[in-house]
């Protein structure tokens, strides 16, 4: 008796979010999930850089199913939008991770810091020092804790990975510009998977690499173009508990997967329907949803990623899409099924 398993299948789950301007039900702009022990969801909306449209920024937490728990974090004051900054203010947040206990650190590239916020969203530290020197950062985006609470951040125009401690100390670095293994052109996203493994994606190279706890390079896949496991500016990295591989293809419009060896999987291009508060807040006036319903091939169109720029899984085979563009996450499930043959 063998028993034979069938590829890796994704099932569409639901649609969460919409485009809310300030605060409340929606995101503008969002860039970057987390998510806590509780399965809580943090999305960081890095809003516009158009002045009306400031007090986007913030971060966003909320359940699977759509209920708002807290938001924090601000604007920058526009005659403030350097160094002096006040404590808990944006200007172009980009990543966002918890550490073991809850705590928030928010990566903000234009500011060159690392804004660090309690569980109740009050900012109790920042850290960061513009620069290239060891310990210095010039644009900060991912972020990422390993199973020690040391903090791994991607210093995007610096192009390497450094860690630090929660504090923001430095402990070490690896990578410079190029196109060599081990080396990088503005990378972006970063995951540590459940054996400690860093994966990066490497933005402008069109590739993710794979690293040990301590930066030696262990692989690479992907190239630049359109075809399967080809990307067009690779943005956000993820791994589930059994090693396949999430990566959001920013300029293709779709999210690609892979096994544990880099070899392509499927890919994902949208299945979104409308969400809950997408629909409350058409429900306010009637007129919008009659719109909606005589648009021809709007819903067909709405349904594909535009922008997928994140990607977060969990434990229950759950697959979190962060799409910007479109103001939204959609969420999948992973479903493999197996079944038994007879004898050979």
């Amino acid at each position: 008796m063998v028993t034979e398993v069938s590829p890796i299948t994704f099932g569409y789950s639901h649609t969460i979010g919409r485009q809310e301007n300030r605060s409340g039900n929606g995101f503008f702009y969002p860039v970057a999930i987390t998510r806590d022990d509780e399965g809580l969801l943090y999305v960081v909306s890095r809003g516009s850089e158009t002045p009306a449209f400031f007090p986007c920024k913030r971060v966003t937490v909320l359940t699977v199913d759509e209920e708002l728990v807290r938001e924090f974090g601000t604007k920058v004051p526009p005659e403030e939008a350097d160094s002096s900054a006040p404590d808990g203010t944006f200007m172009w947040p980009t990543s966002i991770a918890l550490d073991k206990d809850g705590i928030a650190y928010v990566a903000d590239e234009w500011l060159n810091r690392i804004s660090v916020f309690d569980k109740n969203g009050a900012c109790t530290s920042r850290w960061g020092i513009a620069g290239d020197a060891e310990g210095e950062i010039n644009h900060p985006a991912g972020l990422a804790f390993d199973a020690e609470d040391r903090l791994y951040l991607v210093d995007s125009a610096n192009h390497r990975v450094q860690i630090f401690t929660k504090e923001g100390k430095f402990i070490s670095a690896w990578g410079v510009q190029g196109t060599g293994d081990g080396e990088f052109n503005h990378p972006w996203g970063i995951e540590i998977d459940h054996n400690g493994d860093v994966f990066v994606a490497d933005w402008r190279n069109d590739r993710v690499q794979k690293f040990d706890r301590d930066g030696r390079f262990l692989m690479k896949f992907g190239s630049s173009g359109h075809g399967d496991g080809e990307f067009n500016r690779p943005s956000g990295v993820a791994v589930d508990k059994d090693g396949i591989i999430y990566v959001t293809d920013f300029k293709n419009d779709r999210l690609q997967v892979f096994n544990a060896d880099g070899s392509f999987i499927t890919e994902l291009t949208g299945d979104a329907t409308l969400s809950k508060w997408g629909r409350e807040r058409l429900e306010l006036d009637p007129g919008m949803m009659r719109g909606r319903d005589r648009a021809q091939g709007l819903q067909e169109r709405e349904k594909l990623f535009n922008g997928p720029i994140a990607v977060e899984v969990d434990e229950e085979g759950r697959i979190f899409v962060v799409e910007t563009a479109r103001q939204r996450l959609q969420v999948y499930r992973k479903q493999v099924a197996s079944f038994h043959g007879g004898p050979l």
